[in-house]
């Protein structure tokens, strides 16, 4: 029973937040999810706009198993791509205390940063009907 606890309390104090940061652009606000340790949700938009959101299990334990594949995310094989000055945003992950390079370009081969893409857009998606419905 103390192995088991012991275990959990690493487990519990390496996990670290996860921070998703959407840069947003000239015509679309960007907004800011972190998330703690038992998938609870801080959405923060560049408007002001606040709200909390709780992410399913599974959604979360996919995340950190997503995250904890790709680490360190500073190093990810990310291919980058043109962006306009005025309309093109950036996405980027921060676990752990590292930063990933803008993952929001489409056209990746990585399987690792394929996969955040989809974990991080589909956070997103959540995290922007959430703040929606507080207008």
């Amino acid at each position: 029973m103390r192995i088991i606890l012991l275990a959990a309390l690493i487990v519990m104090n390496s996990f670290g937040q996860i921070v998703i940061t959407d840069s947003g652009s000239t015509n679309r606000p960007g907004m800011t999810v972190t998330i703690d340790e038992n998938g609870n949700a801080e959405i923060a938009g560049r408007r002001g706009n606040k709200a909390q959101m709780t992410l399913d299990s599974e959604l979360h334990t996919r995340l950190v198993k997503d995250l904890d594949a790709a680490m360190p995310l500073d190093q990810m094989a990310v291919h980058g791509c043109a962006k306009s000055i005025s309309f093109g945003s950036r996405m980027f992950l921060t676990y752990k205390g590292v930063r990933s390079p803008d993952i929001s370009c489409a056209g990746q081969t990585d399987p690792a940063v394929i996969a955040l893409q989809k974990d991080a857009q589909e956070i997103m998606a959540l995290a922007k009907y959430h703040t929606n419905r507080l207008q």
